[in-house]
């Protein structure tokens, strides 16, 4: 019988956003700009939102990945949402059918005068050594490093 193990870790992303609290947050809501930017892992992974219910007990389901490599599934309920503040979601993610992780996820979205300081705090238990930390704050690194160029297409300038 292979061995049962439990793992609790907390990992913390901030970034600071060039684009309104209102627009980053929107960046959530809307499954169109989700599509775009909410892809983890390196440049050559695929990302599929096939269920996205911006709501207080609504939901998500996606699937990500490198192509020809394990494909993950990430299932995901929002807890609570306030608008242009704050998200909470608890998010289980799955590789090629094996629960490798559960976690209580919450977004901090704080006005810093044009700019926003997004605070991403991720509550995680990483079920039978089936990801790391280091793994997922490297993730939602790399997630979070392709919010810029979506605001930058949205004004249709670089505001660097």
């Amino acid at each position: 019988m292979k061995p049962v193990t439990t793992a609790h870790h907390t990992v913390v992303v901030k970034r600071t956003l060039d684009a309104s609290a209102p627009r980053v947050f929107d960046a959530w809501r809307d499954s169109e700009a989700l599509k775009k930017w909410y892809v983890p892992g390196e440049g050559t992974w695929q990302s599929k939102i096939l269920r996205h219910e911006f709501r207080v007990g609504g939901g998500g389901l996606m699937t990500f990945g490198a192509p020809g490599d394990a494909q993950y599934t990430q299932d995901y309920r929002y807890e609570d949402i306030v608008d242009d503040q704050r998200i909470c979601y608890a998010m289980t993610i799955v590789r090629d059918a094996v629960r490798i992780t559960t976690s209580m996820v919450t977004i901090e979205f704080a006005a810093a005068g044009q700019r926003t300081a997004l605070t991403i705090t991720d509550q995680m238990v990483i079920l039978d050594g089936g990801d790391t930390a280091a793994d997922r704050e490297r993730g939602w690194g790399e997630t979070l490093d392709k919010l810029p160029p979506l605001f930058r297409r949205q004004t249709g300038r670089d505001p660097s």
